[in-house]
């Protein structure tokens, strides 16, 4: 019996929508070395916290301040024909491209870029650092599609992937804003020629 009207007060708390109900019967189940315990789980959860804002803050001042000093930090990996394009103000980002499998038919040229983050990117399906993507340019019309995409969650290209891959028939083309990075990254690609 005194299980079930326990049972029945916390049901009728979570009912009522009582959330000082809920505090109250927490404290009452809790002994006093237990709440000692959580407070100070909760004071230690609160200082790790500020801890990594503050380090996170200096990170981003010292990206900022020199943002080729991150950069260097990343793998060139020459061995995939990889090059260095450009890099954010703040350091935020790197791009690089790739003169190898570069595709051209007529004014179509398909090419690889590959996107660095300095912090860990979050959308609603994916957590990445690093992205690598095979992108189709119409360079009579300015237009561009990206056709395979591959995220890793981690820098150069390592770590767990994530692959979203758009049916070349289907696939919408978009504009390229001019001013962009999409604009800096279509003039490589259209001035490129298919290796021989």
């Amino acid at each position: 019996m005194v299980k079930h009207s326990w049972l029945l007060t916390i049901t009728a708390l979570v009912g009522a929508g009582s959330l000082t109900g809920l505090v109250s019967l927490r404290s009452v189940a809790q002994t006093p070395e237990q709440q000692q315990m959580w407070d100070a789980q909760h004071a230690q959860a609160l200082i790790e916290e500020k801890a990594a804002a503050e380090r996170l803050a200096r990170e981003r001042e010292a990206r900022k301040a020199d943002p080729m000093a991150w950069v260097r930090t990343l793998n060139p990996m020459e061995a995939g024909g990889w090059q260095f394009r450009a890099v954010a103000n703040d350091g935020a980002w790197a791009d690089y491209s790739t003169d190898h499998q570069i595709k051209r038919s007529g004014k179509i040229v398909t090419v690889w870029l590959r996107q660095e983050y300095a912090e860990m990117q979050v959308s609603s399906d994916n957590r990445y650092m690093s992205v690598v993507e095979k992108v189709q340019y119409n360079c009579a019309k300015h237009l561009q599609r990206p056709l395979l995409v591959i995220y890793y969650s981690k820098n150069n290209i390592q770590g767990g992937e994530q692959t979203e891959e758009a049916d070349p028939k289907e696939a919408p083309w978009n504009a390229i804003v001019p001013g962009a990075r999409d604009e800096y990254n279509f003039s490589w690609a259209c001035a490129q020629k298919p290796a021989k």
